[in-house]
């Protein structure tokens, strides 16, 4: 609370600051047509009669200095839409990069940016951009400066190239866009033309590179009048057929019910007023068209992938939560929670199947219906809201008598989101609040031992400038949570790997078997320098044991204290040798309630690039001796030795047709275990139409202390009666991440990805954890204890004491050798803007054959030979503008 209190105390004292108007003082006019803009890449029309904006300035390669190419482009607009045309004249016109490339996917071309803030509040907008070969992209501002290209909105834009340069015409619906409307309104507005071959970006508004700030700095868009929006209401149906031949045992009886599916489905967005807009979506198409890479995990922390689904990924920054205010946020082993992962939504179920028999496990929970609303109440006030259920969802179990019956393996359930934002003082200061609720109806006694009935955080974040020019901004958060279920499901919360409660000598706030609940505080203030050239940034936060948001968030921490400063010095100025470098040092420190010191280290980064657009980066840290309380996965705490790592990665000039980016590193502790990896991604354009992109990686690492497993043994008591075993591990991965992009058109594209994955682990030199808050270990086969491999099963057999009355224990050989081959191919066809038309095949292969030993030669052969799961999709989705 004492970090949430002098937040408070600065936002009242820096709130008396006035507004810096720290608009451009350039003023854009737009002009009224009489009718629509045919839009054809043709600049014959009378608004082309009208003065054009000229004065574009450099940012890069020479800053300050005028566009080196004639640049003319007009702002018009009528009832429905608002138009941007553009000539730009070029003395190398078969230079001009063509590329064609898939939405969004954003290389260096000759691109012409649009930028716009139509609610003039100088932090949040929109971008649009195309380039000569009719490709485009777009995305939101928020932040000041910061992009998200999630959004797609529905808008037109066509270019063409003769022997003076290129030329495009943009129309934008103003539907698409949030604004307040009034009869005469002022956006703020940037432009900017890319040249590819002279790396030139030029803007009407240039930022230099030492200051800070982007949409706050924008010009001012006026002559905007009479514009009446009409009541948006979109309606997108969907049809999937999908068809899925699986590894199968050939008497399962659930595979043919399962191999083909229908979906039919649909979305409806409506817009409230010109601010806000409500999704719905009614049995909707949540699957995702890319594959997740293969990934071995040996650790006991959950791994979290990115989201791939549009109707979560379109409009999520709006859910960010504690990270505004600053241009850069460092994390160093703590960091700002995702209250909000929304793959928990649709998530794999989590209940455990009691009956033997024969399983039919659902991949995912059915979403029955979701809907969220977004926008802003004005220029200042911004909401977020998202509501969605998902179905009880049941196992199929086939019993040994023959019959099939049901489980359950997810309750109904509720997760909700409600986010909001209030600024102040022209964006000086920020107040906001986010709450998440997930609530289930658990009727399964199973279920009722695994999951909280309810979950709730409500959490406070802000920011503050602390001068007139912005370059001090210091923001908070303050966080809080509470669950409550049954006495199982509150126990099994307490014994995440995040937290340990179980610990048996664990101080400060132990496992409480009898506990019904549990509740948690997190707090976090932080400092930040925005510009200049000398940097500054620190922080301290906190998060205390009973922390818990992971049934709608994604948790890596609590039970923890932290804090760090950064410092470091950028040269923007280009000299002899580079264009531009930068250096930062840190020191940070993490502890937990107990005092117990688990990180104390200093990391070291910089970077450079050559005046031909050559650069590196590189990184040192260095962590001293610690303290584990996860190591022996809730058993005592241990020490862990010193370490540091180094890394090395550098990059060619992007405009080349084959760009190479390597990269590698190495790392060392003192018990002598060491990790190196190296890679290479080449990414290589033979056409314009066509990219290919390969990123090949080798690792191996040798660990000291690699959990095997653990067992009771009561003669264990310096252990506290449990033996804790541990090995030498020999880890070797090879993979390699293939991608073809390939644009017919800029409506019409194929995508192919393909991993292949190879990863070994040979375990040696088993031993147990000898000592509490030590690094010491007995080494099972000396002094008096044994180990025996039993070759037929596959088994250790272990004993601490020989002879003697300890417990003898067994576990499965844990060694492995993971083999796969992953895929899709994705065709996408927007047949009219908004309505798409997707073919998708997916393809994976594993096999598991000589564990611990990798041969690429013999493991790809083995993995070719093996069986197959193929998915075939096939969807369409058709936008009505009713």
């Amino acid at each position: 609370m004492k970090i949430l209190s002098i937040f408070f105390l600065l936002f009242i004292s820096t709130s008396i600051i006035p507004a810096l108007n720290s608009d451009s003082t350039i003023t854009v006019h737009a002009y009224k047509l009489d009718e629509p803009l045919e839009i054809d890449g043709y600049l014959n029309e009378p608004l082309y009669l009208n003065e054009p904006l000229r004065n574009f300035t450099q940012k890069d390669p020479n800053e300050g200095m005028g566009v080196t190419e004639p640049t003319e482009i007009w702002v018009s607009y009528d009832e429905s839409n608002i138009y941007f045309s553009g000539r730009f004249y070029d003395s190398q016109p078969d230079s001009i990069d063509l590329a064609l490339m898939r939405r969004d996917k954003f290389s260096e071309s000759d691109w012409f940016w649009i930028f716009l803030d139509p609610y003039n509040d100088d932090r949040t907008g929109y971008y649009f951009a195309v380039n000569p070969g009719g490709s485009v992209a777009d995305g939101i501002l928020y932040n000041d400066v910061w992009r998200d290209k999630s959004w797609d909105g529905i808008w037109e834009a066509e270019s063409r190239v003769d022997s003076l340069g290129w030329y495009t015409e943009v129309r934008i619906p103003f539907t698409q866009l949030r604004f307040n409307e009034a009869e005469e309104m002022t956006w703020g507005i940037n432009l900017n033309r890319d040249i590819k071959r002279k790396h030139e970006f030029a803007y009407l508004v240039m930022v230099p590179k030492v200051e800070s700030g982007f949409v706050s700095k924008f010009a001012d868009l006026k002559g905007l009048k009479g514009i009446k929006t009409k009541q948006r209401i979109e309606l997108l149906p969907y049809f999937v057929q999908r068809a899925q031949y699986l590894r199968h045992d050939a008497d399962d009886p659930f595979y043919k019910s399962n191999q083909y599916r229908t979906s039919i489905g649909g979305d409806i967005k409506i817009s409230i007023g010109s601010n806000l807009n409500l999704d719905a979506t009614i049995n909707p198409d949540f699957g995702q068209v890319e594959v997740d890479p293969a990934i071995v995990n040996l650790s006991a922390f959950e791994n979290f992938f990115s989201e791939k689904r549009p109707f979560f990924i379109e409009g999520s920054n709006i859910f960010d939560f504690g990270r505004g205010g600053a241009n850069r946020n460092w994390g160093f082993n703590f960091g700002t929670p995702s209250l909000f992962y929304s793959r928990r939504i649709g998530r794999t179920p989590q209940g455990d199947i009691e009956t033997d028999g024969r399983e039919d496990y659902p991949e995912e929970t059915k979403i029955i219906g979701a809907a969220k609303l977004t926008g802003k109440f004005n220029d200042s006030w911004s909401i977020g809201a998202l509501s969605a259920f998902t179905e009880q969802t049941k196992a199929k179990i086939f019993t040994e008598d023959n019959r099939i019956i049901k489980a359950a393996v997810e309750p109904l359930t509720h997760y909700a989101v409600l986010r909001s934002r209030k600024e102040f003082n022209s964006g000086n200061q920020a107040l906001g609040f986010i709450f998440t609720s997930v609530n289930r109806k658990i009727e399964n006694d199973n279920l009722k031992k695994l999951l909280a009935k309810n979950a709730f955080t409500f959490g406070l974040d802000g920011w503050t400038f602390l001068d007139e020019d912005q370059t001090y901004v210091i923001t908070g958060s303050l966080i809080g949570s509470y669950l409550h279920g049954n006495k199982s499901s509150i126990t099994k919360l307490q014994e995440m790997p995040y937290r340990y409660m179980q610990r048996p000598d664990k101080t400060f706030m132990p496992l409480d078997s009898n506990r019904t609940s549990l509740a948690g505080m997190y707090s976090r203030l932080m400092l930040n320098k925005q510009k200049g050239n000398f940097y500054l940034n620190a922080a301290i936060g906190t998060a205390t044991p009973g922390f818990e948001y992971n049934d709608l968030g994604s948790q890596w921490f609590a039970d923890r204290i932290n804090g760090h400063v950064v410092t470091g010095y950028r040269w923007y100025e280009p000299d002899n040798i580079f264009r531009r470098k930068n250096i930062y040092a840190a020191y940070n420190r993490t502890s937990d309630y107990e005092g117990n010191v688990s990180r104390s280290g200093i990391y070291v980064s910089g970077g450079a690039e050559f005046l031909n657009l050559y650069g590196f980066n590189t990184s040192f840290s260095y962590n001293s001796e610690a303290v584990s309380v996860t190591l022996t996965r809730g058993g005592p705490k241990a020490r862990v030795p010193e370490n540091y790592s180094f890394g090395l990665s550098a990059y060619t000039d992007n405009r080349e047709k084959i760009v190479f980016e390597p990269f590698g590193g190495y790392s060392s502790n003192g018990l002598g275990g060491y990790n190196f990896y190296y890679g290479l991604e080449i990414e290589w354009k033979p056409m314009p139409q066509l990219e290919f992109e390969i990123e090949p990686e080798y690792e191996f690492s040798n660990s000291k202390y690699q959990w095997v497993t653990s067992y009771e043994d009561d003669l264990a008591t310096a252990t506290f009666g449990d033996r804790y075993v541990f090995a030498d591990i020999d880890r070797e991965t090879f993979s390699a991440e293939m991608r073809l992009n390939w644009s017919f058109s800029p409506q019409l594209s194929l995508q192919i990805y393909l991993q292949p994955f190879f990863t070994t682990g040979k375990y040696t030199m088993f031993k147990e954890f000898a000592k509490p808050n030590s690094m010491e270990y007995n080494v099972y086969g000396q002094n008096g204890s044994t180990i025996i491999y039993d070759e037929e099963n596959f088994e250790y057999i272990i004993d601490a004491d020989g002879d003697g009355p300890a417990v003898q224990e067994t576990f499965d050989n844990p060694d492995f050798n993971f083999t796969s081959i992953r895929g899709n191919v994705v065709l996408r066809w927007e047949v009219l803007p908004g309505s798409i038309f997707y073919l998708v095949w997916t393809h994976d292969k594993i096999d598991e054959d000589h564990p611990g030993n990798l041969d690429l030669s013999r493991d790809f052969t083995n993995v070719w030979k093996s069986e197959a799961n193929n998915v075939f999709l096939m969807k369409f989705s058709y936008w009505f503008d009713v």
